[in-house]
């Protein structure tokens, strides 16, 4: 089960990048804290799931942290970039004021979501993966 687990990490990890990389193609310089949190996220998963294929337990340990935190960190993002979208609509007459407000809060949901399966995946694994690693 381990070595399914660290494919899942390395998904994950890839996700994390290719969200990074696509937030900034669509919102430029303003995508900053998406490319951190995806260049950052993704090399800790694909770091995670390369070390959970060797058996190492700390690299199950390290992926379920990380998909854990990102589930609370991206909520929060998440939440406020919907909450700016929100009030952009209200205030704005053109559909262009509120394009990348709208980008980041898909982006952030898209990651959101993924973190979430992949911190569930994980807890419900986590007792068999354990035994099967050193």
């Amino acid at each position: 089960m381990h070595k399914n687990m660290s494919y899942l990490y390395a998904f994950f990890g890839f996700f994390l990048i290719a969200c990074g990389a696509v937030a900034v193609d669509l919102a430029g310089s303003q995508a900053r804290t998406a490319l951190i949190t995806g260049a950052i996220g993704g090399l800790l998963g694909l770091m995670a799931g390369h070390f959970l294929n060797r058996g190492k337990r700390w690299g199950f340990i390290l992926g379920a942290a990380e998909a854990g935190l990102l589930t609370l960190l991206l909520a929060w993002r998440a939440a406020t970039y919907f909450i700016r979208l929100l009030q952009d609509v209200r205030q704005s007459q053109q559909a262009m004021d509120t394009q990348t407000a709208g980008m980041a809060f898909l982006l952030t949901t898209a990651m959101l979501i993924i973190a979430l399966l992949t911190f569930t995946v994980s807890i419900m694994f986590g007792k068999q993966v354990l035994r099967e690693t050193r």
